[in-house]
């Protein structure tokens, strides 16, 4: 009777072991709306046992027209543009830890490289905005390891580089603005 008392504890503790909840998780995301758009998007990202997030990732993508018409100047000329390259990079935190559904809270850089073409003018131009803010999300896991997380942002936006100018015509970047997207990825516990 003993024995069998040891075997069943000892096989509680080892099934309560593998059930546990890793330590630190790496991930591999897409933002699902970029590829509609139509473009990509690949992001890694590590959460560690403090429940600290890092993330980075790079992407392409054609901007939506809604983005667009709100300058000034879009009724006159008709705005178009690609983002060609972007690199993001997000720092937060997870308050229920990795490989666990919950909310995050973070800090997020964005650089872009855009180029800017338009209908009733020829040519195109390139410059380099770059957005820093905040970001939130929450994390809903289906299964183990998928998961999806709508998350939005509130950044600063400021071009670092180049013109947003097309024949004269300014495109206006806004100072402030909202981010959203929809990530949809694979997590792995360390």
């Amino acid at each position: 009777m003993t024995n069998k008392l040891y075997l069943a504890a000892a096989l509680l503790a080892t099934l309560s072991l593998s059930a546990e909840t890793p330590k630190a998780s790496i991930a591999v995301e897409a933002d699902a709306l970029a590829y509609g758009l139509p473009g990509y998007s690949a992001i890694v990202n590590v959460s560690l046992r403090n429940k600290l997030q890092f993330a980075a990732g790079t992407g392409r993508y054609d901007v939506p027209g809604f983005l667009l018409k709100g300058d000034s100047h879009y009724n006159d000329v008709k705005w178009k543009a690609t983002a060609t390259s972007l690199q993001v990079y997000r720092v937060g935190y997870r308050f229920k830890g990795p490989m666990k559904n919950g909310p995050v809270l973070g800090a997020i850089v964005m650089n872009q490289n855009w180029r800017l073409r338009a209908e009733k003018l020829t040519g195109e131009t390139r410059f380099r905005p770059l957005s820093t803010g905040v970001t939130g999300g929450y994390y809903f896991h289906i299964g183990k390891h998928f998961y999806i997380y709508p998350t939005a942002a509130y950044t600063y936006n400021t071009v670092i580089s180049g013109q947003s100018s097309l024949q004269g015509v300014d495109y206006k970047v806004k100072k402030y603005g909202p981010i959203g997207s929809v990530h949809v990825g694979w997590e792995w516990g360390l």
